[in-house]
């Protein structure tokens, strides 16, 4: 015979062993909904999908974030830097910090950043260093270029320079010197803001204007208060490369460098390129900027598009 237990709160009887199962089926529904809100935070706290606007906005539903992360990371390191540490990188990207954290320890993994542990900074790897040298390599543009520039900076013995877009920056895939020349130092690799500089004026004047539209509207977010000064300078631009092939800039980036930019257009209207040519201000005076250096530099864009079959 099954013994009975009388239930105090009831006064109901129920088998003895009943207590003990229903303790057991307690403590299995305290597991289920502690599982049940661990589920629900978790949910919680994951990147929420992109609607179809948004993933149109980051680039389409095939665009990679995480890819994307790491390459502006990796973009974040410019001429010069000697080595960059997880803060630094954070500020450049605008990523968390341990989101960089994250990325520069896959890098690392693979080769593309080196790592100091002494001072916890990290350096370009074996494996970017090698991309950014076939890369140049694999360019014709470059090599079809780097004759024409030499004799214009030796003949002039100012500094020439060949680019193209690094988001709202112009980077230096080409560069040459006179040999006298003072106060402009710019190797290959290094980075210009593209809507004060010439080179980066001349590059806005060649694009697509779907394309213009785009970059001026983040150059408009960038430069707040200086904006309609900047977009003045960028018109004019625009209108002195329709006509004379040419644009200049004196002082616009740098108050003591005078300088010209032309554009050269890939064959099948590829990549833009864009070149300039100029120097310190008491050697390159606004009259040589219209009459001299800007008729020559237009004169070498022709002539490098004509070599490239444009």
């Amino acid at each position: 015979m099954t013994s009975k237990k009388r239930d105090p709160r009831t006064g109901s009887a129920s088998p003895a062993g009943s207590t003990k199962t229903a303790g057991k089926s307690s403590g299995g529904d305290a597991k289920a909904r502690q599982r049940m809100a661990k589920q629900q935070l978790q949910r919680a706290t994951r990147r929420p999908r992109s609607t179809e606007a948004e993933a149109d906005d980051a680039g389409g539903r095939l665009f990679v974030s995480a890819l994307a992360r790491g390459l502006d990371v990796l973009s974040a390191f410019r001429a010069g830097d000697r080595a960059l540490g997880n803060q630094e990188l954070a500020e450049r990207t605008g990523l968390p910090k341990p989101t960089i954290s994250r990325i520069t320890h896959t890098l690392t993994q693979l080769g593309y950043l080196a790592y100091d542990a002494r001072s916890t900074t990290y350096q370009l790897g074996g494996r970017a260093i090698s991309l950014s040298y076939a890369a140049l390599a694999n360019l014709d543009v470059r090599n079809i270029a780097r004759p024409i520039m030499t004799e214009l900076a030796e003949t002039n013995n100012l500094h020439v320079a060949l680019g193209t877009r690094d988001q709202l920056m112009i980077l230096n895939v080409e560069t040459c010197e006179g040999h006298g020349l003072v106060g402009l130092r710019l190797p290959s690799g290094s980075r210009v803001p593209m809507a004060i500089t010439a080179i980066g004026k001349a590059y806005l004047a060649a694009i697509k204007d779907d394309e213009r539209g785009k970059i001026l509207s983040e150059i408009r977010k960038q430069h707040g208060s200086e904006w309609r000064t900047i977009e003045s300078s960028i018109e004019r631009s625009i209108r002195e490369i329709d006509e004379r092939g040419f644009c200049t800039s004196a002082g616009e980036w740098r108050k003591d460098i005078n300088a010209v930019g032309a554009a050269i257009i890939s064959p099948g209207g590829g990549t833009v390129y864009a070149l300039s040519f100029g120097g310190p201000a008491y050697l390159v005076s606004h009259q040589q900027l219209d009459h001299e250096y800007g008729p020559a530099i237009a004169a070498a864009a022709r002539r490098i598009s004509a070599s490239l079959g444009a």
